[in-house]
C-alpha cells in the first residue's frame, strides 16, 4: 500500500479534540493518486478500513480538501 501522510493541523487542547481535528488524511497511494480518507479507528491510527472520501490528482489539492473537511 502507498505512503500515508497525516494532515498536520495543530491541536489546540486534549488528545480527543487532536483526533477530530486529524479525522481525515491524505494518502498517496500512487506517484500520480491521492486519497482523502476518513478515519474510523477509536485510538486514531490509520488503518485499510478507513474510508476513502474522495481521490485527486495533485497533492496540494488533496491536502487543501482534507484541511477543510477537519476544519468544520
Amino acid at each position: 500500500m502507498g505512503k500515508q501522510e497525516p494532515v498536520n493541523i495543530p491541536s489546540p487542547g486534549n488528545g480527543e479534540e487532536k483526533m477530530i481535528a486529524n479525522r481525515y488524511y491524505v494518502q498517496q497511494l500512487t506517484e500520480q493518486i491521492f486519497l482523502v480518507r476518513e478515519r474510523l479507528s477509536a485510538d486514531g491510527a490509520s488503518g485499510a478500513d478507513d474510508r476513502i472520501v474522495r481521490s485527486f490528482s495533485i497533492l496540494h489539492d488533496a491536502y487543501a480538501y482534507a484541511n477543510s473537511l477537519n476544519d468544520t
